[in-house]
């Protein structure tokens, strides 16, 4: 498809470009040719008009000047061209036997403009050899012909490369969201596949009580839930690539936002014998959207207690620098392999896919926070040292 696409636009894209190159030559080689043919019949005018043919100081080179009476013999001539004498009366013969005041004829090898004008004496004829200007246009045409060819293969290639590069984000577009169905319908297999067991299992036992297959109902309820819990999650993700950035934006206290959410967070990390430490700056707001910041630290924040084991610790710092805003959230752990810090950002990437599923996640976590973040213009990353700690950093503009 995307190939077919490339080949359609390159079409395009040369035939208005050579379009457009064509216009232009034919531009400048008419033009040109137009002024070297009003030069010529100035030349001729100035000839004509001359009432001292005898002098022919005036002429300019490359122009014969002649007189003939009514019965077409040669009165009067001035040459100031390469021509023999004696083939000048066939020249003047080919002139008068042409139609119209003014023309081009073809005499031997060279072209010829004349201009006739009635005289009393007779009809005085100025021809003008346009040779010289003629070969000059072929050789015009024929640079440009030359450089039309090379500037096309140049453009050829720049139109490659501008198409490909043009492409490149659509097919990456294209193939992020054919992974993200692929991905979504993978994941909604499992849970879907569990609600019809256990249906089954009630169907067969259509007579029995509720309370004595509640095990089943409860197994449709857990997956329900992981399903809608997916469901909100692709939404979140959808909503976040459509929406105007900076629509919904309004001053926040991050220091206040982010200390309110660890409040609710106690009982959690209480449960889970996680220790908090926090070191949060006051009073420092940014420009954000408000509940796209708070799902942000609690994404962040849930996937701190996750995966910090038992008897483990949490460091939140919130701090300005370089007139940005800079959260860190450290948690002590396995950590995450080097070659998986970039990977975990994408969307239903887990980097332990048995504990995901313990845990109850589908790798759309991070993936969100990185579209909130990014939606703010900011940036976020990880760091880690393996069996030892994990660090998310976010950074945001200040207001």
């Amino acid at each position: 498809m995307f190939r077919k696409l490339k080949r359609n636009l390159i079409i395009i894209n040369m035939c208005l470009l050579t379009t457009v190159f064509i216009a232009i030559l034919s531009l400048i080689y008419f033009n040109t040719a137009a002024n070297m043919n009003n030069k010529i019949k100035m030349d001729l005018n100035s000839i004509i008009m001359d009432s001292k043919p005898n002098t022919g100081k005036s002429m300019p080179k490359d122009t014969l000047s002649v007189i003939v009476d009514s019965n077409n013999k040669i009165i009067n001539s001035n040459s100031h061209m390469f021509i023999n004498a004696s083939d000048i009366p066939n020249l003047v013969d080919m002139a008068l036997s042409t139609n119209g005041n003014s023309n081009k004829i073809q005499f031997l090898d060279n072209t010829y403009m004349f201009l006739k004008k009635s005289m009393p004496i007779g009809t005085k004829i100025a021809f003008f050899d346009i040779s010289k200007e003629k070969e000059v246009l072929i050789n015009i045409l024929k640079e440009f012909l030359l450089m039309g060819s090379f500037v096309l293969i140049i453009l050829f290639g720049v139109s490659i490369f501008l198409t490909s590069k043009t492409i490149k984000p659509i097919k990456e577009s294209f193939e992020k969201q054919k992974q993200f169905i692929a991905d979504a319908s993978h994941e909604l297999k499992t849970p879907l596949a569990i609600i019809k067991t256990n249906s089954s299992v009630l169907l067969e036992n259509s007579d029995d009580t509720i309370r004595n297959q509640i095990k089943w109902l409860n197994y449709i309820d857990s997956q329900t839930n992981r399903m809608s819990l997916l469901i909100n999650e692709m939404l979140s993700l959808t909503k976040l690539d459509t929406e105007e950035q900076g629509a919904n934006f309004s001053q926040i206290d991050l220091s206040k936002l982010i200390e309110n959410t660890l409040l609710s967070f106690e009982a959690v990390l209480f449960e889970n014998d996680i220790k908090l430490e926090s070191t949060i700056i006051k009073n420092i707001i940014i420009s954000a959207e408000l509940e796209d910041i708070k799902k942000l630290f609690n994404i962040l924040l849930d996937n701190a207690i996750k995966y910090t084991t038992k008897n483990g610790k949490i460091n939140i710092n919130l701090y300005e620098e370089n007139n940005k805003v800079k959260l860190s959230i450290r948690n002590t752990g396995q950590g995450i392999e080097k070659k998986n810090l970039e990977k975990i950002f994408e969307r239903f990437y887990r980097v332990d896919i048995s504990r995901a599923r313990y845990t109850g996640g589908y790798g759309l976590g991070l993936s969100i926070a990185k579209s909130i973040v990014q939606k703010h213009h900011g940036k976020i990353y990880a760091e880690s040292i393996v069996n030892e700690s994990a660090t998310f950093m976010v950074e945001l503009p200040l207001k």
